[in-house]
């Protein structure tokens, strides 16, 4: 353009083109800094974004709900503040902003659908801070309200979990409110989701309709020992589609909630905390049948975690039956804490290994009677020799 003659364009464009070049790197940093901030907050990397995590009820690793919708929300405005700033610079007339302030603000029409991008920035804001809202909730309500009431712990974490879906629905209502949509379509939708249901979403329907059971029922709770089909372990968590068992080997089990109404579950801790343990003992021929009785009830009462009061059955010796190679015995007690069975067993197995030896009752290797019926001829010769 200086080339041609034009000096006050030439200088224009080039103080225009600095001035871009210097408002995109502005915003390139202040898009990282809000970028670092999310990061920061998500991950907790610094104390204020651990008590933030404490406050909202979010676990360590877990990222804190409702929060990408925010940073969706402040990505838009930050590079669409920097496009309009762009596009008022270079646009002399004025024109162009106008018409785009125009359709974000009042909108423009696909079909018969009208979309209007100021109210759909405006819904995820409002999303995006019930979300955070309801976490904030269901963590006042698990760590303070309700420990105040009366209500157990299974009751509690049913409550938390049904709350933090109706604020879920009230999120996605309020959001979409705000976005201009038309409730009027809520029943061509549902028609739309019946047909759907009707051809593949029968199992989705179903856990969603079994987690509100378990919900409502609480057959199971969260922290109950539980054994599903050939999985044992402790529920860790319960959702509207599945529940989360871990094992005691560490591993997580999603047990689809369908299979928790339909089979058959056992739950160790439902009514009580207290539960029978079984130790099958073996002892020689010959042995005294009533000191192996006495030595067992001895280890029983020795033990702290053996219950003793009036409440349940005392410790108790059985004798099952003459078995191949022993005489055998079942030592039945019950505990206070069911939770802790499998180590109750293991120190009940120690002791009486340690009784029987003290007591000199011998536990036998299995016995077998081999009856010989004839043998070859060439072996009767040899054996003559």
């Amino acid at each position: 353009a200086e080339w041609m003659g034009y000096r006050n364009l030439a200088f224009s464009s080039r103080r225009m083109i600095v001035l871009s070049f210097i408002a995109f790197m502005l915003f390139i940093g202040i898009a990282k800094i809000f970028r670092d901030l999310f990061n920061a907050i998500d991950d907790g990397s610094y104390s204020w974004c651990r008590r933030l995590h404490n406050t909202l009820g979010v676990e360590h690793g877990q990222k804190v709900p409702g929060l990408i919708w925010i940073r969706l929300l402040t990505t838009i405005l930050v590079w669409g503040t920097f496009a309009a700033f762009l596009i008022d610079a270079w646009d002399y007339s004025g024109g162009v902003i106008e018409h785009v302030r125009g359709y974000i603000i009042n909108g423009f029409d696909i079909g018969n659908f009208r979309i209007v991008p100021g109210r759909m920035l405006w819904a995820l804001l409002i999303f995006g801070v019930i979300i955070i809202l309801s976490s904030w909730i269901r963590s006042q309500m698990e760590n303070n309200w309700l420990r105040l009431t009366s209500m157990g712990p299974g009751a509690r974490d049913a409550v938390v979990t049904i709350v933090g879906y109706v604020m879920f629905l009230a999120a996605i209502l309020a959001g979409l409110s705000a976005a201009g949509f038309d409730f009027g379509n809520i029943a061509i939708i549902a028609g739309a989701l019946s047909v759907g249901i009707g051809f593949g979403l029968q199992n989705i329907v179903n856990n969603f309709v079994s987690g509100l059971i378990l919900l409502f029922e609480r057959p199971i709770r969260k922290g109950d020992w539980v054994v599903v089909g050939g999985t044992e372990g402790v529920v860790k968590d319960i959702q509207i589609r599945s529940t989360r068992i871990e094992t005691f080997d560490r591993a997580d089990v999603i047990v689809p909630n369908s299979e928790l109404i339909s089979n058959q579950v056992t739950n160790w801790v439902l009514s009580s905390n207290s539960g029978r343990a079984i130790i099958p003992v073996g002892v020689a021929y010959g042995t005294d049948t009533e000191k192996v009785r006495d030595v067992l009830l001895k280890v029983a009462e020795d033990n702290d975690d053996v219950a003793k009061t009036d409440y349940v059955p005392e410790p108790k010796v059985l004798f099952r039956e003459f078995g191949d190679s022993s005489l055998n015995f079942e030592l039945r007690v019950f505990l206070h804490n069911v939770d802790s069975r499998l180590s109750v067993i293991s120190d009940l197995n120690f002791a009486i290994d340690k009784a029987f030896r003290e007591a000199g009752i011998e536990i036998p290797f299995p016995q077998r009677d081999l009856h010989v019926r004839s043998l070859p001829d060439n072996f009767k010769q040899n054996n003559d020799d």
